[in-house]
């Protein structure tokens, strides 16, 4: 008995962490993905050092280092601000890997501040929640010294930074315990943008084929105790709540975004987030984008890579 739990908690563990990386189809298609990443991060590395309008590895929790893009010319006239979470499976990706995505925000008029967090096997969840929460805490306090606008930030997710940015502003707003104390409210955010992110670990597909899906699963039970906390899904947050009882999520507007190829992130755990915010929340403000023939990353890659497409399908999102 102690062996199978051993076994279900390793396979487990190599599925949620193999979601958001590569294919495992097969050696060649996996090999092939390994080259094609290297070469994405050397190209990532080049922009990141080239780009000039930008202020590299600021501390802001203990050792965490921060960028922030912003024009340096003019400080003076505040501009709207985005924090961009990325996404890696919660074991993999960095600020340099979406550099991208602050240079793109910044050369569109926004102040874009980009944190790395602590990742497994070196920190759980509440870790990374510490780290994104002192991020926000963070860019409320200093940004206006870079030319951002403290009354107008706003926070984009991707993935693995999708479900954390929703724990992370969730955990807040509840007053739920994160390291062993009660999170302070985070102040009123302008916009949230979550892209196909995992708000339900019943939800997430790749897992529920070998486990199968149940409220209160075996999975879930499994997540908690691999990233050592007790609160693993945003959308188990809001159940204890009554209907109609919450004035405010913590944001004016909540952008989901969600595409018809992924094999990661079931639909419905965005769709089931959702269902919970209106009902405690009926007034929230959600628009839900779905995108015809994208994959999982077809957009962060896009917007990596410099593609137009992507780029004007990500700037519609945090206009919207």
């Amino acid at each position: 008995m102690k062996f199978f739990t051993f076994f279900t908690l390793i396979l487990a563990l190599s599925v949620l962490l193999s979601c958001n990386a590569f294919s495992l189809s097969s050696s060649s298609s996996s090999s092939s993905n390994i080259i094609s990443e290297l070469k994405d991060q050397k190209r990532d590395n080049k922009n990141y050092e080239s780009f000039q309008n930008i202020e590299r590895d600021i501390i802001f929790n203990n050792e965490r280092k921060l960028d922030v893009y912003y024009d340096k010319i003019d400080t003076e006239n505040l501009k709207p601000v985005y924090i961009f979470i990325y996404g890696g499976a919660w074991y993999s990706g960095s600020k340099v890997k979406f550099t991208k995505f602050g240079q793109l925000l910044e050369e569109n008029g926004y102040v874009a501040v980009l944190p790395n967090y602590i990742l497994f096997p070196n920190g759980g969840f509440e870790d990374m929640v510490d780290d994104i929460y002192n991020a926000i805490q963070w860019t409320f306090k200093n940004i206006r010294q870079y030319g951002g606008n403290p009354e107008r930030i706003s926070i984009s997710g991707f993935s693995a930074g999708s479900h954390l940015t929703a724990l992370t502003i969730f955990k807040s707003l509840l007053s739920y315990t994160n390291k062993n104390s009660i999170l302070e409210p985070l102040p009123m955010l302008e916009k949230v943008v979550l892209l196909n992110g995992p708000y339900d670990f019943d939800d997430y597909s790749n897992v529920i084929k070998i486990f199968g899906n149940s409220e209160n699963s075996i999975v879930e039970k499994l997540v908690k105790l691999i990233f050592q906390s007790k609160d693993v899904s945003p959308t188990d947050l809001l159940k204890p709540f009554a209907d109609n009882s919450l004035s405010s999520l913590g944001a004016r507007k909540y952008v989901f975004f969600y595409t018809s190829l992924d094999e990661q992130v079931q639909e419905s755990s965005a769709l089931n987030l959702i269902e919970q915010m209106k009902r405690v929340s009926p007034e929230v403000n959600i628009n839900y984008v779905y995108k015809e023939g994208y994959e999982h990353t077809t957009l962060t890659r896009g917007v990596r890579a410099g593609s137009p497409e992507q780029e004007d399908v990500y700037l519609s999102l945090v206009n919207l």
